[in-house]
């Protein structure tokens, strides 16, 4: 069971879809929900000399404090009269990184959910970065509601998507408590590889037999790219099946490596139409 939310807010047009979704899944576990209403600080000018200050900046950093402040109050307001426990925060980031400090906010959650981006675009990049940060920084899964997405809470189908890493193992575990609550839970292996640390005779059968003695309705799926990419293949099985939900484990390779090349969470995060669940 979750029994502490996060939900930072992003400052675009999916917080609304994922405060809703992280009212739904503290309302089903009996949890409380924390919103981070982020503000972050400019630098003040340098000089030869270093950090140098400036009146003008005074009133900068007051009129960003004031409009924190508005912002904690509308959501103060949204969230009134909701059955869940919550509160509502101001993190201010001065000269520091807004995702790292939400991620230290988020040590002593058990989930964290975060606003989807919808394309690749030089903001959705900032929108990656900040996942990123938290992803991994936070110790904790990320569930991310992509924009619109009217999320199923308890999701009644989900897609696990396995291979043997750290990262699945992790995410299979941080989703426990969700997966046990479907109806159905497909575990999905792409272009299996054998070998003494690959998938074995049997590709996913015992992570699928481990989650089985959990209470988890868990089936074994095998499909091959055929050279495609396999964030794709992943989605088509996910609609296939009409999973209203997929878990994965983030960043299999460097986080160099993901921005350079794509990789399998940068491309789910951009084009995934339904909640993805990611561990670290």
């Amino acid at each position: 069971m979750y029994k502490d939310i996060v939900v930072p807010i992003m400052g675009n047009q999916g917080d609304k879809f994922a405060v809703n979704v992280a009212l739904d899944i503290a309302l089903a576990h009996q949890a409380r929900l924390s919103v981070l209403e982020l503000l972050s600080l400019p630098m003040p000018p340098t000089t030869p000399y270093g950090l140098m200050p400036d009146l003008g900046m005074t009133d900068v950093y007051r009129e960003l404090h004031q409009q924190g402040l508005r912002n904690v109050k509308a959501w103060q307001d949204t969230l009134a009269g909701e059955e869940v426990p919550h509160d509502v925060r101001l993190v201010e980031a001065l000269f520091s990184d807004p995702a790292q400090l939400a991620a230290h906010h988020a040590h002593r959650a058990d989930l964290v959910v975060l606003a989807g981006v919808t394309g690749d675009s030089s903001a959705s990049d900032l929108a990656h970065g900040f996942f990123a940060g938290m992803l991994m920084h936070s110790g904790r899964p990320v569930l991310v509601i992509p924009p619109h997405c009217k999320a199923e809470v308890p999701p009644r189908r989900i897609v696990v998507a396995w291979h043997p890493s750290r990262g699945c193992a992790r995410a299979v575990h941080d989703a426990l408590p969700l997966l046990k609550q479907a109806e159905q839970v497909d575990v999905l292996v792409v272009d299996p590889v054998g070998g003494e640390r690959g998938d074995g005779d049997n590709p996913g059968a015992e992570v699928a037999a481990h989650l089985v003695r959990h209470g988890v309705r868990a089936e074994v799926q095998v499909r091959g790219s055929s050279g495609g990419r396999v964030a794709a293949v992943l989605l088509q099985h996910a609609r296939d099946m009409r999973a209203t939900m997929l878990v994965v484990g983030g960043y299999g390779h460097s986080r160099l490596r993901e921005w350079a090349l794509g990789g399998v969470t940068r491309e789910l995060l951009f084009n995934a139409t339904l909640p993805v669940f990611y561990s670290h």
